[in-house]
């Protein structure tokens, strides 16, 4: 029997591990970042992807001091501990239950002068949904919204994860776009909000074919 001390301390300190390991195999692969100058001269931004893509984006972002928003459950408080190892800040909500809450914190993140960046079609999908919570932030804050788009030449697919996540494989190529930033107006108009939604959904669709064509298009 493993004493319980030992148990708690191998669970308070597996994803700190867990995140070291993620930035050695990262090492192992060739990575094209496009397009982080102009993430990174916005005072402070917003940056949208879509679920699956999070172990190819997370080990480049954290020196950025960026924020996460990452759910208030169990498998949350490891996801958290593993990020803030990589250098990241981090938020606890959700964009569905605890919604409001979740939000607010990101639109506090970003008043006290951080960017931040977010799955934006979870934390449950469907996949490749945006949800509204996204464009609020946007709006109430003004921030630029940049979406990212991400190419890989050969991944693992965890096929039984609702987000169908993948690790990048050593050796492969990989091509991460941050695409031309949206600028959303403040309105009240159902109607709009929902044509900024559907131009996420887009505009995320499109960095993904760009970077799909540079990673064709790389010698």
């Amino acid at each position: 029997m493993i004493p319980d001390f030992y148990k708690c301390w191998f669970r308070d300190h597996w994803p700190v591990w867990a995140a070291s390991v993620l930035r050695f195999w990262s090492r192992l692969v060739r990575v094209r970042i496009v397009g982080l100058e102009a993430l990174m001269q916005a005072p402070k931004a917003a940056a949208a992807h879509w679920h699956g893509d999070e172990l190819a984006l997370i080990t480049h972002f954290g020196r950025l001091g960026v924020t996460l928003l990452v759910s208030q459950s169990k498998d949350g408080e490891l996801m958290a501990k593993a990020a803030r190892s990589l250098g990241y800040r981090i938020t606890r909500g959700s964009t569905t239950r605890g919604a409001v809450g979740g939000l607010l914190a990101l639109i506090k993140s970003v008043r006290s002068g951080h960017s931040v960046v977010l799955a934006v079609d979870g934390p449950q999908g469907p996949r490749g949904v945006c949800k509204m919570g996204i464009v609020q932030l946007a709006q109430k804050t003004g921030v630029p919204l940049f979406p990212a788009g991400v190419a890989t030449s050969h991944k693992y697919v965890f096929k039984k994860s609702w987000n169908q996540v993948y690790l990048t494989l050593p050796f492969s190529r990989q091509v991460i776009l941050i695409d031309k930033p949206l600028l959303f107006l403040k309105t009240s108009d159902p109607g709009k909000r929902e044509q900024y939604r559907l131009s996420v959904e887009k505009a995320l669709d499109d960095a993904r074919c760009k970077a799909e064509r540079m990673l064709k298009d790389w010698k």
